[in-house]
């Protein structure tokens, strides 16, 4: 019998995590979020609260958790309503929540992260490995604070030989929130002119799928999870039925800083992804905890315009409206 707590219920991933586990014989699923749940969550029983560290303790405690999934990060899953709050959550936030998982004896946490850590750089190997450590520098907002998180993480898992930690560093899901779809969804979304760099994106099924094998097994160490095909930023754009625009660096850089005042929605992340690629390696995920993407990155994005996460092209939408109209008369 195994005790699962999802710290991040309350978000399209964690609640997809929670029917899946519920879905597993000798597993009882706890759930804690900021928010009520976006989406159902199986058997799981949880909570919106947000607990001090000795209250986190004292829950693991009494409902004997054994394994925590960490998802909850400023940014992720909403936007972020702050830089200082999101550092709050994100860095200081998971060296709470593993301080906890150490007072009460869990023994195995799974935890969130994103290829991102790795930067964008001309010197990046044509595929990265989890050999690879999180970026020093470059990245900002969300991706900074998992680099500094997985820093942490480094000393933690030497300190702490008991626990075993399990790093799931994810490329751009596709499902749920996104400021990535957003992005690509936006009316002639801007790229950078003379670029167009590789990417990978990961569909959030498969996502919960490799939460849930990293969470059932005594796994340790990083793992990069990502669809089997990588596209050009370009051709994403175009799969989301926009037309991407190359623009000079000095005027993405000027939308970006005036925010919503343009009503374009910035690319979401440091600049420089839009100038290299990066792209990894997930033959570990694979051999060690025999997960495999069922979706590949075209995909995900088709299946996105389809159930309404990103915008799709007018001539659809004009024929969509028209068809409501007439059923209506």
């Amino acid at each position: 019998m195994s005790t699962v707590l999802i710290n991040g219920i309350g978000s399209a991933l964690g609640a997809q995590v929670a029917r899946q586990l519920s879905a597993h014989d000798g597993v009882t699923v706890l759930g804690l979020a900021r928010c009520e749940p976006s989406a159902p969550v199986g058997c799981a029983e949880w909570l919106v609260a947000h607990l001090s560290g000795l209250q986190l303790i004292e829950l693991l405690r009494a409902e004997h958790v054994d394994t925590l999934i960490h998802l909850d990060f400023a940014g992720a899953d909403a936007p972020a309503e702050g830089r200082e709050a999101a550092v709050q959550q994100n860095v200081l936030g998971t060296m709470e929540v593993l301080g906890a998982c150490i007072a009460a004896g869990v023994s195995h946490v799974v935890v969130r992260s994103h290829v991102g850590i790795y930067g964008a750089n001309p010197k990046n190997p044509i595929m990265l490995s989890e050999s690879r450590p999180a970026a020093r520098g470059g990245l900002s907002g969300l991706l900074r604070d998992l680099a500094e998180v997985e820093h942490f993480l480094a000393e933690f898992t030497v300190r702490h030989p008991e626990i075993s930690v399990a790093i799931l560093r994810f490329a751009p899901i596709v499902g749920g929130w996104s400021p990535l779809l957003e992005y690509f969804a936006q009316p002639s979304p801007r790229t950078l002119i003379g670029f167009d760099p590789s990417m990978q994106l990961l569909h959030i099924d498969d996502a919960a799928n490799a939460i849930v094998l990293a969470a059932l097994s005594p796994c340790a160490g990083a793992f990069n999870l990502a669809a089997d095909d990588a596209v050009c930023i370009s051709q994403a754009i175009r799969l989301s039925g926009q037309q991407p625009v190359p623009t000079i660096e000095a005027l993405i850089g000027l939308s970006a800083s005036m925010g919503d005042r343009t009503k374009l929605r910035p690319w979401p992340f440091d600049i420089s992804f839009l100038r290299h690629s990066c792209v990894v390696d997930t033959r570990r995920a694979k051999d060690v905890l025999g997960w495999s993407p069922t979706h590949s990155a075209v995909d995900s994005i088709h299946s996105a315009r389809k159930n309404g996460r990103a915008i799709d092209d007018p001539a659809t939408s004009e024929a969509a409206m028209r068809a409501f109209l007439s059923r209506k008369g």
